[in-house]
């Protein structure tokens, strides 16, 4: 094998997927990080019936700002679960936060086109690992919404969870965030 085919390896899987590279940045084990770089918006700035009123738990939402459609996993610990539509994805932490990434409101009906897991059920991961892509262009094209929401699904299990997504960086008076961003901090 010579040094082009190990460099390829690196990014193209076997079967001539393209792998993501890992995002590098710090972590705590009490913090969940942006799994994408995009606009920062409240949940309830989310147009969905169930999100705003926190049924998913406690989060934010972020509006992609680029057309890479790579989520990263914001926090290290478990799978716990993936949608077969691979729009979805939990993931536990040691510490007991069971955090949801979802992207894109009414996706599920998208039947997993345009989506690819890249981890699945019980692996374990670390906090900036690529777990699943998405073409944002078929998501428009479905005519859904492209927002990514990061929550903690069992907030009760913690006394707080704080929220500190924020950013110097604006667009249009939003905070802009990007990859490994804090997001949000529990306290038992």
């Amino acid at each position: 094998m010579g040094l082009l085919d190990k460099f390829k390896s690196k990014f193209v899987s076997a079967e001539g997927k393209a792998n993501p590279p890992e995002a590098s940045f710090a972590t705590r084990s009490d913090a969940v990080y942006a799994p994408i770089s995009g606009v920062l918006v409240t949940l309830q700035e989310v147009k969905d019936e169930v999100l705003p009123v926190g049924l998913l738990g406690d989060g934010y939402g972020i509006v992609p700002t680029t057309d890479t459609g790579i989520i990263y996993s914001p926090v290290s610990g478990r799978v716990g679960a993936v949608t077969t539509t691979s729009h979805s994805i939990v993931i536990a932490t040691d510490e007991g936060m069971e955090v949801l990434v979802h992207v894109g409101i009414g996706t599920v009906n998208m039947k997993g086109k345009g989506f690819n897991s890249l981890v699945k059920m019980g692996d374990a991961v670390r906090a900036g690992q690529p777990l699943l892509t998405f073409d944002n262009a078929s998501i428009k094209l479905a005519g859904y919404d492209d927002v990514v929401t990061c929550t903690i699904s069992n907030p009760d299990a913690f006394s707080k969870v704080e929220h500190v997504g924020d950013s110097g960086t604006l667009l249009g008076g939003r905070p802009l965030v990007k990859i490994g961003d804090p997001l949000l901090v529990v306290k038992k």
